[in-house]
C-alpha cells in the first residue's frame, strides 16, 4: 500500500521540519542538511498542475577535505484539474536514496542513487543512479555537471549542466540545462531552468526561492505534452555547514548536496 500525502498536508509537515531545523544550525560538527517545502506551478498548452513538494537532505563528512556521506528523502503531490472531458487527478511521488562523494577546496564529486515509486494506478517504481560533480571555480561561481540512468517501470537517461553564482553573501542566481530521453517510446525533455535564492536573516538561516522553467515534453502521451512553462517558490532551512561567513555559498559548499539525481522536470514524464 503506498501512503498518500496530500499536497497540504506534505507542505504542512515540511514547515513544521522548516521551524525545527533552523533553531539547528549551528554547533552540528560533521553533520549538516537542509529541509525544503515548495510549490511549482505547471503550465503546458491549454492543460496545468499543481505540484506541492517537501524534501530533506543530511550529510554525514568524514573527513574535511575528504569523503561525504548523505541520505535524501522526497515528496511530491501533484493535481491536475477536472475539465469537460476528464477527471481531475492526484498523484503522488516518494523518492529516497543517498549519495556519497568526495569534496575538497576545488569542488565535490560523487554518486547518487535514489528509489522512487509513483501511485498512478497500479503503482510505478523504478531506481535513478548516476554521476554528478561541482567546480568551485571562483569564490562566487560554482559550474556543475551531471548525469545517469533510470532503470525499472521507467526507463531511461539524463545530462545536466548548470553554474550558481553568488553576488551577494544572501544571494544565490542558478542557471541550468537538462536534457532526458525515456526509453520505449517515452518522452524527450529539453528545459532551461533560472532560479534565485534570497536568505534574509543570516542568524536565521531559511531561504527563500523563486524559479521558472521552460520545458519541451516530445512524443509525451498524456497531460503532459508540448511547451511547458513551470514557476517555482520554496523556503529552505540549512542546518550546520555554515563556515565563516555564514552565507549561501558557504551552505551549499559544507553542507548537503542538492547536486544529485534526475532533473526535477522529469517528474512530469513519469507519470
Amino acid at each position: 500500500m503506498i501512503l498518500r500525502l496530500t499536497g497540504g498536508a506534505a507542505l504542512a509537515s515540511a514547515f513544521l521540519v522548516l521551524s525545527c531545523a533552523g533553531g539547528l544550525a549551528q554547533g552540528m560538527g560533521n553533520l549538516a542538511g537542509n529541509v525544503a517545502a515548495g510549490y511549482d506551478r505547471y503550465s503546458v498548452e491549454s492543460k496545468s498542475a499543481d505540484l506541492w513538494n517537501a524534501s530533506g537532505s543530511a550529510v554525514l563528512t568524514l573527513d574535511n577535505p575528504g569523503a561525504d556521506i548523505q541520505v535524501n528523502f522526497g515528496n511530491s503531490a501533484v493535481t491536475t484539474p477536472a475539465s469537460k472531458k476528464a477527471a481531475g487527478t492526484s498523484t503522488d511521488q516518494w523518492a529516497y536514496g543517498g549519495d556519497a562523494y568526495w569534496r575538497d577546496y576545488a569542488g565535490e564529486f560523487g554518486v547518487n542513487a535514489t528509489e522512487n515509486t509513483i501511485s498512478t494506478g497500479a503503482g510505478k517504481d523504478y531506481l535513478s543512479g548516476g554521476f554528478f560533480g561541482e567546480f568551485y571555480a571562483l569564490s562566487d561561481l560554482t559550474l556543475r555537471a551531471k548525469g545517469g540512468r533510470l532503470q525499472g517501470d521507467v526507463d531511461g537517461w539524463y545530462g545536466d549542466s548548470g553554474l550558481v553564482f553568488y553576488p551577494l553573501d544572501a544571494v544565490a542566481i542558478s542557471i541550468t540545462g537538462d536534457y532526458a530521453r525515456l526509453q520505449h517510446n517515452g518522452p524527450q525533455l529539453t528545459d532551461g531552468a533560472f532560479s534565485i535564492e534570497y536568505l534574509p536573516v543570516r542568524d536565521v538561516p531559511i531561504s527563500l526561492s523563486l524559479g521558472y522553467t521552460y520545458a519541451r515534453y516530445q512524443r509525451l502521451a498524456g497531460s503532459f505534452g508540448g511547451d511547458a512553462n513551470i514557476f517555482m517558490v520554496s523556503l529552505k532551512a540549512y542546518f550546520g555547514g555554515g563556515g565563516r561567513n555564514g552565507g549561501l555559498a558557504d551552505y551549499q559548499r559544507n553542507g548537503a548536496t542538492n547536486w544529485d539525481g534526475a532533473p526535477a522536470a522529469l517528474i512530469a514524464a513519469t507519470f
